[in-house]
């Protein structure tokens, strides 16, 4: 069944009303850790322009519209898809909209991030794309400020006739999700992963440069413990031994087309949401969270 994502009850929570993004006040919107999701009022913009989430969901949002409605491009920072959304208000119009959610579980970090993956996971599914804003992608025609003031800094804006931005290519289409609940399965979500292998032998693998990795234990008390990506997927492993340990086992999957870390990033943020919808939790350290492999025993 495809869900409605502009209804209140998407993916099963009770979100808000949707309320204009650059409304002078935000003080109905709780400061409670959650997320949240914006839209263009234009019938022909039908999903979403940014899904995100935060430890303080008011201060958060407050920041976007801010960005969003400055007389110039703004910084990345501090709110990276500011830059994005006001080249959309400069080129389609300023009818943005906001709506939140602020679920018991988002108040554990590495839930609200996992919830934000699936979020941003089914919308990719149902739309055949990611959110505009998100992955650090900005539309057609406009070039992003920099991250932010330091040095060297730039503030973005419409590029000259003919000009691109490298973050303006369109995305990648999502995955199959053949086999979407079997997270160590060689056809995970219609990939084609490798054999496994131990982190301790990772140069008998031969991955390439391009694609995407997981890691997991045999012993673990969940099927994965880590999903990455990488340009230079060797060199990650190797870093990885360090922290998970050489009796960890990984598998990649090659993704010659996956040239530009945004794309990379999309497909890797829809396994992990396509895991937590089956798992309802993050792979074990995912987002940080290595100090899990101890309390669990793994290293």
């Amino acid at each position: 069944m495809i869900e409605n994502f502009y209804a209140r009850d998407w993916c099963g929570m009770d979100w808000s009303e949707w309320k204009l993004l650059y409304a002078d006040s935000f003080s109905e919107i709780p400061k409670e850790p959650g997320l949240y999701r914006v839209r263009h009022r234009n019938d022909e913009r039908p999903f979403l322009e940014y899904i995100g989430e935060s430890g303080d969901t008011r201060r958060r949002i407050q920041a976007l519209a801010r960005g969003t409605y400055a007389d110039e491009m703004p910084y990345r920072d501090p709110h990276t898809a500011a830059p994005s959304l006001w080249a959309i208000r400069d080129a389609v119009g300023p009818e943005l909209e906001v709506s939140c959610v602020t679920p018991s579980k988002a108040e554990n970090d590495q839930h609200r991030k996992g919830i934000e993956a699936a979020l941003i996971a089914l919308h990719r599914r149902e739309t055949n794309q990611s959110p505009t804003a998100n992955f650090g992608r900005i539309i057609e025609g406009y070039k992003q400020s920099s991250y932010s003031y330091n040095e060297p800094a730039y503030k973005g804006g419409c590029l000259d006739d003919g000009e691109t931005e490298a973050n303006a290519e369109e995305g990648i289409e999502p995955t199959k999700w053949k086999n979407s609940t079997e997270p160590r399965a060689q056809d995970w979500m219609g990939l084609d992963w490798s054999e496994p292998y131990y982190l301790q032998n990772r140069l008998d693998a031969n991955p390439p440069d391009n694609g995407l990795y997981r890691i997991w234990y045999d012993d673990a008390s969940v099927p994965l413990a880590y999903v990455g990506e990488s340009s230079n997927i060797s060199s990650r492993l190797y870093n990885h031994e360090k922290t998970f340990g050489g009796h960890a086992q990984f598998s990649w999957v090659a993704l010659s087309h996956l040239d530009t870390h945004h794309k990379r990033t999309e497909i890797e943020t829809e396994l992990i949401g396509a895991y937590y919808l089956t798992e309802q939790e993050s792979p074990l350290a995912q987002f940080g969270y290595e100090e899990k492999l101890d309390r669990d025993g793994l290293r």
